[in-house]
């Protein structure tokens, strides 16, 4: 197919990216292989379908240039309904992306799904003889994004060294209600001993224990309604606020709980954000939108976009450069 046209052969496979596509998002770019509509084009692109350059690309804001590859792969993932898969390896690491609805482990003594238990089918195609797949970290059921493995003893050993010494950093996107202006840190204690919930105190955390939230998009009025209405959130905020969030050494549901402390509960939290009019948590599970996007220490880095479809719709362009400057992904 000649350089930068479309529609020429839609039956193709194979595309390469001329002058008139440059700076374009690939999800958009894709049309002139696959003109099944937006959403068709980004699910392939998530399912890891679609090959940039000869390699599997996943995220659909990426910027293609002149003389880009794009190809549909011969044999495009089975879908995932409960959203895991490989990301890639890293000496004895790997990295693996866990969707909203997959618990990351299973409960003491009880049976079912979880990403652990997925774990040594997931890094098959990667494993040597003798390693075996151990998590490192554990993500609530609706949060999405990163988990790390260890392969071996050593390597699970040299994570929890690091994140001891405060030389491990993970960052999230947060959708908070309220409107935050300006970064904040939570530097409270966390008492996660026996609880469902985890108690926030008064006193001073321990070294590198601590939640950075930082502002990077405000919806408020008619923005903030519309977004709302497309999420079906129950809850009524004057605003809400993508915020980025910065933890190094973690404990359990920690930014949810350092969120609310600091008066901006995450979107549809009734754990830790009642519903309006009621003044006690609801029993129901939780519905929000936390996602853990980049993870790097000495040992190893990996980034991973977030998979919600609205941002595209209601983050404006800056916003959306601010969010893959945060993640340190190129655009």
């Amino acid at each position: 197919m000649k350089p930068g046209t479309c529609g020429e052969d839609v039956a193709s496979r194979e595309f390469a990216v001329g002058a008139e596509l440059a700076g374009a998002r690939l999800d958009r770019a894709l049309a002139c292989l696959v003109p099944e509509g937006l959403r068709g084009r980004r699910r392939r692109i998530g399912e890891g379908g679609v090959l940039l350059n000869g390699a599997p690309c996943r995220d659909a804001a990426r910027r293609v240039k002149p003389g880009d590859m794009l190809a549909l792969a011969d044999r495009p993932p089975s879908p995932n309904p409960a959203g895991a898969r490989l990301l890639g390896r890293s000496g004895d690491y790997c990295f693996l992306f866990k969707g909203v609805g997959l618990p990351s482990a299973a409960l003491a003594g009880k049976d079912g799904d979880s990403l652990e238990a997925r774990l040594p089918g997931l890094c098959a195609p990667v494993l040597q003889p003798g390693e075996q797949p151990r998590l490192l970290q554990r993500l609530d059921c609706a949060t999405s994004g990163i988990v790390c493995a260890a392969l071996t003893e050593g390597a699970a050993r040299a994570f929890r060294a690091a994140e001891a010494a405060g030389h491990c950093e993970k960052r999230y996107l947060a959708l908070l209600t309220g409107r935050l202006d300006t970064p904040l840190t939570c530097r409270r204690r966390l008492d996660t001993a026996h609880r469902r919930s985890t108690r926030v105190l008064d006193a001073v955390a321990e070294p590198f224990r601590e939640t950075e939230f930082l502002p990077l998009h405000v919806w408020e009025g008619e923005a903030n309604c519309r977004l709302r209405t497309v999420l079906d959130a129950a809850a009524e905020p004057a605003a809400l606020t993508l915020a980025a969030c910065r933890i190094r050494l973690g404990a359990r549901h920690q930014i949810r709980a350092h969120a609310a402390a600091i008066g901006h509960p995450l979107l549809g939290d009734t754990q830790y954000g009642p519903p309006a009019g009621t003044g006690k948590p609801a029993p129901a599970a939780p519905r929000f939108f936390l996602h853990h996007g980049l993870l790097a220490w000495p040992g190893g880095r990996c980034t991973e976009v977030p998979p919600w479809d609205w941002l595209d719709e209601f983050l404006p362009a800056e916003a959306h450069r601010r969010v893959r400057a945060w993640l340190e992904i190129p655009d």
